[in-house]
């Protein structure tokens, strides 16, 4: 609820005010974990791939009124997110999800300090672009940017992985045209 429909009640309370003024920007917090699986964190990978798909839609409807809308996906930045103390710990309901779920948590765990992310060049990064200054100022507003090295390879790859897959069934895709 809080990750789509906390983002959306924010979003309609300010559009009135933007569409008056005829400027603004719309900044969604995405993640890599919309990019690709995830395992046992399905539901927030989820809701961060929602996130995506309604900043598109919404940049859509409001860039003709001057506005704009971003979903930024952040990759791992070096931040207390992946600390234990920070979650919950990890319960698998089902004994043969355990070993899988011991894996990942050990992970996320060994990651944990490693995250090539640094938190404070994200924020520099993030005001740059909806502010159009540094080096943002040079390039056209992104619907969508991929934070940090980890995420941009995440979304390269998943990428890739979308354009090999359509090619190999192009056939089928075309064979239901008339």
């Amino acid at each position: 609820s809080t990750n789509v429909f906390g983002a959306l009640n924010v979003t309609r309370a300010f559009l009135p005010y933007m569409r008056e003024r005829k400027t603004g920007t719309v900044v969604f917090i995405g993640s890599i974990g919309g990019w690709r699986e995830v395992p046992y964190a399905g539901l927030y990978a989820t809701t961060k791939y929602a996130l995506r798909g309604i900043s598109e839609s919404l940049d859509a409807e409001i860039s003709p009124l001057g506005l704009r809308s971003i979903c930024i996906d952040f990759g791992y930045f070096r931040t207390s997110f992946l600390s234990a103390d920070q979650r919950s710990p990890p319960v698998a309901r089902i004994p043969d999800y355990r070993p899988t779920l011991d894996k990942t948590e050990a992970s996320l765990q060994a990651y944990n300090g490693k995250q090539p992310g640094n938190p404070l060049k994200g924020v520099e990064v993030i005001l740059d672009v909806v502010r159009g200054e540094g080096a943002a100022a040079v390039k056209s507003f992104p619907r969508g940017l991929a934070l940090g090295t980890d995420c941009y390879n995440v979304v390269k790859a998943e990428s890739e992985k979308i354009l090999t897959r359509i090619e190999e069934w192009k056939e089928v895709s075309f064979s239901t045209d008339f």
